[in-house]
Formats: structure tokens, C-alpha cells, sequence
């Protein structure tokens, strides 16, 4: 891929880091010719931090060559090449893009409020709770939260949600869920809204033949496939 740096040159990489809230688009980084891994972090995990102090910066938000770069797309390939299950591609993963003798690190302090807040919102992510009652429940006025959480996660928590949902309703459709059931089982208040977002996001439409086996395999680790799909199975049932 192509990662265009501060004084508009280029160079040419095999691994990039995107920060959360950073403006991204084709002439910054270009994909056009890659076959792409895209990996996600936990927005209050140490990892990101870690590895924005070992790659080399960008641009702002934007790093670029992992430490152990050649390492890291051998076990992609592995993954892509052998059969494994959903538990053994997510050690794989978690030991390739965080280095074993760096894990231990701690760079950033999170905010005990911001890791209640996230808690909060991967259990309500379906529900249309306000933003002043997030604050309200962490005892903090609305524009004080706003502010505060931003600082902490890198975007706001309406985008944050939006971005959950979106993960919510892609390991739905991944599990074999259609796009409208994907759409309100994830908090979207309708089919048209998720699949305008999910274009916007991941640049194709949720119900393209692409997504679908055989073109593609999915893993999803069995414990978020069980909490995602317990509350669709539950509602059903109710």
C-alpha cells in the first residue's frame, strides 16, 4: 500500500496504524492493489499506544511498518491458507500484531468513567440510550462527557456506537443473518440507514455476493458469536 507522509511524499508499506477520528481516503492511503487484513483494537487496551511507539510516524493518526512486519503477514497467510478455528485465528491474530516482550507495557491511563461507559455501551449497544444518560451515569454533565471521551477514545461516543453496531451487524451477517435482520438486530432504525453506513465505512453494500461463502470465510470467536446471537435468539423467543 501507498501512505502519503506530512510533507505529501510517499512511501510504500506492507502495514499501517490508523487512529480512531482520522480522516482517511485514497490519496492519503491507498489499498487499490493490495489484498488487505483489516484488524480492529479495543479502544481501551494498551495495544495501539504500544505500537504507535514502535512504528514510524506518518502523519498525523497514521503510523506505518510494524516492528515485526515480515512476522505479521506470515501468520495472516496462515490463517488465509490453513484450516483453523475461530479460537486458534484469534491467538494467532493477538500474538502476530502485539510482539510477546511488549504486551506487558502501560502508556496510557483510561479514565475509570470512559471504561465504565464502553462496559456500558457493548451491553446497550442495540438500545437507543442518550448521550446525557451515559453522562448522567458516570455523574458527568453532557458537554463535559462529550469532551472527556473524545480525549480518551479518539471519536465521539455517537460514532463510537455507530462503529459497535456496525461490528454487531457484520458478525450477524458473517453467521448467516439477512442484511434487514442484521440492520434492526444491531440497533439500526432501518435497513436503509445500516446499509448506507456500512457502505460509507467498508466501502461496499452489506448484501453484496462478496460477503457470502464461498468468496468468503468468516471467523468470528465463539464467545462474541454467543453474546450477539443470544439477545436476537432471546428477543424471537420472548
Amino acid at each position: 500500500m501507498r501512505v502519503q507522509l506530512e510533507d505529501g511524499t510517499e512511501v510504500t508499506t506492507r502495514s499501517c496504524m490508523v487512529k480512531a477520528g482520522t480522516e482517511v481516503n485514497k490519496a492519503r492511503i491507498d489499498t487499490s492493489n493490495a489484498v488487505i487484513a483489516i484488524y480492529y483494537f479495543n479502544p481501551i487496551s494498551q495495544h495501539f499506544f504500544i505500537l504507535e511507539n514502535e512504528m514510524i510516524h506518518a502523519r498525523k493518526g497514521v503510523s506505518y511498518q510494524h516492528p515485526n512486519e515480515a512476522h505479521l503477514i506470515y501468520r495472516l497467510h496462515l490463517i488465509l491458507n490453513e484450516t483453523l478455528s475461530s479460537s486458534q485465528v484469534d491467538r494467532v491474530c493477538q500474538e502476530a500484531v502485539v510482539p510477546a516482550h511488549l504486551r506487558q507495557s502501560n502508556l496510557k491511563e483510561f479514565d475509570p468513567r470512559i471504561v465504565e461507559t464502553i462496559q456500558n455501551l457493548r451491553k446497550t449497544v442495540r438500545e437507543p440510550i442518550s448521550v446525557r444518560e451515559y453522562a448522567a451515569d458516570v455523574y458527568l454533565s453532557e458537554s463535559r462527557f462529550n469532551k472527556l471521551f473524545k480525549e480518551q477514545i479518539g471519536i465521539p461516543l455517537t460514532k463510537y456506537r455507530l462503529q459497535l453496531r456496525l461490528s454487531v451487524g457484520i458478525i450477524l451477517l458473517a453467521a448467516g443473518y439477512s442484511v434487514t435482520e442484521a440492520a434492526f438486530e444491531s440497533g439500526f432504525s432501518s435497513t436503509a440507514h445500516f446499509s448506507r453506513c456500512f457502505s460509507e465505512m467498508i466501502g461496499i453494500q452489506p448484501s453484496i455476493t462478496f460477503l457470502k461463502p464461498p468468496f468468503m470465510t468468516a471467523f468470528i470467536a465463539e464467545d462474541v458469536l454467543a453474546a450477539v446471537t443470544a439477545k436476537v435468539t432471546c428477543k424471537s423467543i420472548c
